[in-house]
């Protein structure tokens, strides 16, 4: 079965570790001169000149609020008002923080690959950095309410075995969200500059994490009109 069918497609070293070791040490070098996990212990949201840390969940309390505020966000799912995901911090429209992205992953070359895979071309929606960290609570099994999105994570970390708290999809579900078979259950172990593709309307989750951190760099894309 091809990408169309299945609605998952796994790339091994699709970027080299240099790469990702420099992006990584741009992201650590970022969260500790800005102070973001000492923000992120407060009970208030926190408000400087270049991004929003969401920690109460109150004036940002939801996907399309977070998605569009003018500062990029930095959403603490680990707060008041969460249920699931905590420990994970997701860093909203990331380029607006480290505006290197489109050069270090280039996006021409990501839009050739969803060209290739699908016949169509795509446009870039938004850009996340998720760090997972000892997510013992991850969401279930759920699915984008879209017909046409594709999600392309980048491994910023090894994933080696089930307590790092890998990707898991459920192919054809994309298409057909009934009569799901065990063996269309899969999980995504993998390595730094590993590549997920999938289609966001198919069933996806991660795993619960064990004394574990990982992190990715999240592209989604839309059919471009």
């Amino acid at each position: 079965m091809n990408f169309s069918e299945k609605g998952h497609l796994f790339l091994k070293s699709v970027y080299d570790l240099e790469s990702i070791e420099n992006f990584n040490k741009d992201v650590r070098d970022f969260m500790n001169k800005n102070n973001i996990y000492g923000h992120l212990k407060k009970r208030n949201d926190v408000q400087e000149e270049t991004f929003f840390v969401n920690n109460t969940y109150s004036s940002l309390d939801n996907y399309y609020k977070i998605q569009h505020y003018y500062l990029p966000v930095i959403d603490n799912k680990g707060t008041r008002n969460r249920t699931t995901d905590i420990g994970m911090i997701d860093i909203y429209n990331a380029v607006k923080i480290f505006p290197n992205i489109m050069k270090s992953f280039d996006i021409d070359v990501i839009l050739s690959i969803l060209k290739k895979i699908t016949g169509t071309n795509w446009k870039l929606l938004r850009t996340n950095i998720q760090i997972c960290a000892n997510v013992t609570n991850p969401n279930s099994f759920h699915f984008e309410d879209v017909d046409k999105c594709i999600k392309y994570s980048i491994y910023l970390s090894d994933i080696l075995n089930n307590e790092n708290g890998p990707p898991m999809y459920i192919e054809n579900t994309h298409l057909e969200k009934n009569n799901i078979k065990n063996e269309n259950i899969k999980t995504f172990l993998g390595n730094k500059g590993d590549v997920l593709i999938s289609y966001q309307n198919g069933l996806h989750r991660k795993l619960p994490q064990v004394n574990s951190t990982n992190g990715f760099l999240v592209f989604n894309f839309i059919p471009k009109v």
